[in-house]
């Protein structure tokens, strides 16, 4: 058994002084792809963001090994239209994080890796062009990017596909299972959605009524460990 990344131990999370998930204890391994999954409101974006260090635990804790690198796919991205970024340039904040401690990497080494990335994720075409421009699908392509350009052992993801076409998406899972087969990442990723994603997962963590229960995907997504909760999709 690998050690793992990231434990919650008696953790309680949520906003203010009242949890909107309590008790959670669980694992998570290297080269996981875990699937976030539960209705709406259940504490899925919450759980996250905990993990993140976005929220504070209001009890218990979230440990993480040490130095592990985080790339970060927010829900929705707000830049103001008034800055004019392109593409290129929304990637490449990414690599605040990546050369803050290597002050001698030049712009050559941030513009390969910049590139290196929006490649990987097609959307090396759409370098030049103004973020604002872009549909949400090649939007959520560059803000993948940018999590990829900081070089991150753990990729966590909060409703990639929310909002983009059914060609995009099918496009979009396409990657992440390019990069679930490479095995060179370790991926949280949030959803609302059952049936599309199902294949993907290795692991599940349900979120319902302030609880959040982990365990192998084809347990939880067994009917009878689900139950009504997603039958509309099952």
């Amino acid at each position: 058994m690998k050690d793992p990344l990231i434990q919650f131990k008696h953790a309680s999370l949520g906003y203010g002084r009242y949890p909107v998930l309590s008790g959670v204890n669980l694992s998570i391994e290297p080269g996981a792809f875990v699937g976030i999954l539960g209705p709406n409101g259940a504490g899925k974006s919450t759980w996250l963001k905990a993990l993140l260090g976005l929220i504070p635990c209001q009890k218990g804790h979230v440990a993480c090994r040490e130095d592990l690198r985080f790339g970060y796919v927010p829900q929705k991205e707000r830049l103001d239209p008034i800055y004019p970024l392109s593409a290129q340039d929304v990637a490449g904040m990414g690599t605040y994080r990546r050369f803050r401690f290597w002050p001698w990497k030049g712009r050559k080494d941030r513009r390969e890796l910049v590139g290196h990335c929006l490649n990987a994720c097609g959307a090396s075409l759409l370098s030049h062009r103004p973020y604002s421009d872009l549909s949400g699908g090649q939007k959520q392509r560059v803000l993948l990017a940018r999590a990829l350009v900081t070089q991150p052992e753990v990729l966590a993801l909060d409703e990639p596909l929310a909002g983009i076409d059914i060609t995009t998406q099918k496009s979009l899972l396409r990657l992440l299972k390019q990069f679930k087969d490479e095995g060179k990442l370790t991926i949280l990723m949030v959803s609302h959605r059952v049936q599309a994603e199902r294949g993907l997962f290795s692991h599940i963590i349900w979120c319902d009524e302030g609880q959040a229960v982990m365990g192998p995907a084809e347990d939880m997504l067994a009917k009878a460990q689900i139950g009504d909760i997603f039958k509309s999709e099952l």
